[in-house]
């Protein structure tokens, strides 16, 4: 990202995906990862802010500039504390005047 984040703004893209993860997740995901999650979220629960990838346009079919948004997981934690159980990626616009955001949910 060519600006720096400040704590706050990466707060509110961390809690706006966590919002859309909590109210779209019933549409998107099997029960069965639904009921992991919601057991182990406590424990092993992550929303993290990570580097935007650069596998977007095969995504959602449209080139983004990187420097444009950020992209959150939302998932569960190893004992290494890595990520490796993704329910969902999110990608969110920093243009706050224009919000938008994609998800790629877990198959």
């Amino acid at each position: 990202m060519s600006e720096q984040l400040t704590e706050q703004q990466i707060d509110h893209l961390i809690d706006t995906a966590y919002d859309i993860f909590l109210e779209m997740a019933p549409e998107n995901l099997e029960p069965a990862d639904i009921l992991l999650f919601n057991l182990q979220f406590e424990e092993r629960g992550a929303v993290e802010m990570v580097e935007t990838g650069e596998d977007w346009d095969q995504e959602i079919g449209v080139l983004i500039d990187p420097e444009a948004f950020a992209e959150i997981w939302v998932g569960l934690v190893n004992e290494q504390d890595v990520m490796d159980d993704v329910f969902a990626r999110f990608l969110i616009s920093l243009d706050q005047e224009n919000p938008e955001y994609h998800v790629v949910w877990k198959e």
